[in-house]
């Protein structure tokens, strides 16, 4: 798969030119890291935001495996909304190539290509709010969980 395709299919693009894409990928670059490589870091700061073109990338909290990355997958775009502070670990779990975007050379097209823009911040919104759904379904199972496992605890203490 095309470097153009695998961009076409993350949801930050969606509904863009081929034109427009490429007029975005003229102005990244690619990162090539080994497995273990550390992509992003825990606390840092930073401007850049990925895809992934090839490889896998674990999403980590302290010892906490949150999510697995593959290709195609968008991390780090929360730069977009001017939060440049990291709020996980990103480690290459394969050789892994990703595509590194950054804030200024998007926010450089909201006056050159106004329309190419709203979209990009159109989609950002839309992942975000299916990344929250599913946050908040998680949240919920957990906290069913957590009542099942204090009901149990309780019936163990009564009995």
């Amino acid at each position: 798969m095309s470097i153009i395709n695998i961009i076409k299919a993350a949801p930050l693009f969606y509904e863009l030119y081929d034109n427009e894409i490429d007029a975005i990928i003229e102005k990244c670059s690619v990162m090539s890291l080994e497995r273990g490589e550390l992509i992003v870091k825990d606390g840092d700061k930073g401007e850049d935001f990925f895809i992934i073109l090839t490889g896998t990338a674990a999403v980590k909290k302290g010892d906490v495996m949150l999510a697995e990355l593959r290709k195609g997958d968008l991390f780090g775009e929360m730069v977009l909304l001017n939060q440049n502070t990291r709020t996980a670990d990103i480690i290459a779990t394969t050789y892994t190539d990703v595509l590194v975007l950054n804030y200024q050379s998007v926010f450089s097209f909201y006056e050159s290509q106004p329309r190419m823009f709203s979209l990009l911040i159109l989609n950002l919104s839309r992942l975000l709010t299916k990344r929250l759904d599913n946050s908040g379904k998680t949240i919920r199972d957990l906290n069913y969980k957590l009542s099942e496992l204090q009901s149990q605890v309780e019936s163990k203490k009564a009995s």
